[in-house]
């Protein structure tokens, strides 16, 4: 179990840094009005990247 929460918080932050890669990309292409939700879901990303390895965490101190 824990080798699958550990892929996940890898997930969440492959995804982070694919939004905010996307969200640099796209305001150099477009402006920031057309590319703030990609930071807005890098940052959702982020924030359950470190709420999953934080409850890991717990987990494995727990057991």
């Amino acid at each position: 179990m824990n080798k699958l929460a550990f892929i996940l918080e890898l997930i969440w932050l492959a995804l982070a840094l694919f939004c905010l890669g996307m969200g640099i990309w796209a305001t150099y292409k477009t402006g920031f009005s057309n590319s703030y939700m990609f930071f807005v879901m890098a940052l959702v990303a982020l924030l359950m990247y470190f709420l999953r390895r934080s409850r890991r965490k717990k987990m494995e101190n727990q057991q």
